[in-house]
């Protein structure tokens, strides 16, 4: 059991070390979850964003995405 937690610590570690921008908020009603990998690559080999963020980060996040399209 330790094994498996142990590695599962090292596997989460790892992918934040290695990512461009890792960001996991847990709220009551939802989460939040945005990841982009490599981290020293010009551009994002592959980005997983999910949920949704609250507040003025969320207002902020729309108004990038608007912005980029």
């Amino acid at each position: 059991m330790y094994k498996l937690l142990s590695t599962i610590f090292l596997i989460i570690l790892a992918a934040g070390v290695l990512a461009r921008s890792f960001d996991l908020s847990v709220y009551k009603n939802g989460y939040y979850l945005r990841y982009e990998f490599p981290r020293y690559a010009k551009d994002a080999w592959f980005e997983v964003t999910l949920g949704k963020r609250r507040g003025l980060a969320g207002i902020i996040d729309d108004v990038k995405t608007k912005a980029r399209k």
